[in-house]
């Protein structure tokens, strides 16, 4: 859910009168415009262990290497920042969105109340942002659940020893490498079964449509 946090946060800064806001979107828009698998193997350069630039900036500046793409834990983390890097602009733009049609007067309501910024934030900003946010997290957690091409190509299919799998590429693995077809279609109706569920039951659950049906 990092993701959905950022995004929010440069939601909020963008919606404040700042020089060069429309700048700012457009670069910060980059990284969801960009196809995935060319930012996928963009990060996993940048994530080499010789040559990437994330370790000569960590070399140069704190004076360490990580060895992100050869460990468990740093391929993992590899992924799990690529995706972050593509889940915030989608985020953005929806809580941008969300944050320009709610009126201005119910926040010079509170100034006048003597409301506190967080004050505003939990009792008008988040109440009138969940309508948009709700659908939106949930498509970004089926999405994030089916992102095949971050593990496929930043870790290069799993590696280390197969330990960075989601059960999408692992799926994929075992249709394609190991040619259980059976298991394979099995396995893509579990998770199909899984996001069915946690959709329906995450909408349910927040009661985001409940204004639209009665």
């Amino acid at each position: 859910m990092t993701w959905w946090g950022i995004g929010v946060f440069l939601a909020l800064i963008l919606s404040k009168n700042i020089r060069g806001k429309s700048i700012y979107r457009i670069l910060l828009i980059l990284p969801w415009a960009v196809p995935q698998y060319i930012t996928a193997l963009t990060w996993r350069g940048m994530f080499n262990s010789e040559y990437g630039a994330v370790n000569l900036i960590l070399d140069k500046f704190f004076g360490f290497q990580v060895p992100w793409l050869s460990t468990e834990w740093g391929a993992f983390a590899s992924c799990l920042i690529t995706n972050v890097w593509l889940g915030f602009p989608f985020m953005m733009i929806i809580a941008l969105g969300g944050l320009q049609s709610i009126p201005d007067a119910l926040y010079e309501a509170a100034d006048i109340d003597g409301a506190s910024p967080w004050q505003k934030f939990r009792n008008i900003t988040m109440p009138l942002l969940k309508p948009v946010m709700v659908p939106a997290i949930t498509l970004g957690v089926i999405w994030t659940f089916n992102n095949f091409n971050v593990v496929w190509l930043v870790s290069n299919g799993g590696e280390p020893s197969d330990t960075t799998h989601i059960l999408v590429s692992w799926v994929y693995k075992a249709a394609f490498t190991y040619f259980r077809m059976g298991y394979a279609a099995a396995f893509s109706m579990i998770i199909f079964a899984i996001l069915f569920l946690f959709g329906w039951r995450f909408i349910q659950k927040t009661r985001v449509t409940e204004n639209v049906y009665g």
